[in-house]
């Protein structure tokens, strides 16, 4: 989403609080405010609003008092962290059972982190989803490019027990 905010003529940076429930603009000096208004409302959705004065300056408090306002690159370093975590449980339940070799394991393990990170990037570069229900559905695909990924790389015993499990994991 920020990423789309940002593609907002006008829009010079944008940010959101922690819950991803308020965002903050900062709009370019030559900016039309009504213009540039109406187009970051649009962009948020049905529902989205200006926040009364009393509401913004709250949030601003809280920004100013610490509270973490996060921008575009830190929001994709967060789902990066997320796709490691995700990489780690994926790669004990891919290969547990199995008789992997440490060499097969960090194969393995790489197959799935820049697969899941190939998807996180393009979600992040087209401008967000309006929910992260959109990982369930591009898990078969991540799991497609895994296993060609892995083809000729680990045993073909291997590569088929392994991406059995992960097709499971949805």
């Amino acid at each position: 989403m920020l990423a789309r905010l940002r593609r907002i003529p006008g829009v010079a940076d944008a940010r959101v609080e922690c819950s991803g429930t308020f965002f903050a603009l900062t709009l370019d000096e030559r900016a039309n405010l009504d213009v540039a208004l109406r187009a970051v409302l649009d962009s948020l959705g049905p529902g989205s609003r200006r926040l009364a004065t009393e509401e913004a300056e709250g949030q601003l408090a809280a920004r100013a008092g610490g509270e973490i306002w996060f921008s575009e690159e830190q929001i994709r370093g967060l789902s990066y962290v997320e796709g490691r975590i995700i990489t780690g449980r994926v790669l004990a339940a891919a290969t547990r059972g199995l008789d992997v070799a440490e060499p097969e394991m960090d194969r393995i393990r790489e197959a799935i982190r820049v697969e899941v990170f190939g998807a996180i990037d393009l979600v992040h570069d087209e401008g967000g989803r309006s929910s992260s229900g959109w990982f369930a559905d591009e898990w078969p695909h991540i799991v497609t490019r895994v296993r060609l990924r892995l083809a000729g790389v680990v045993s073909e015993a291997t590569l088929a027990a392994v991406a059995e499990h992960l097709l499971h994991l949805h």
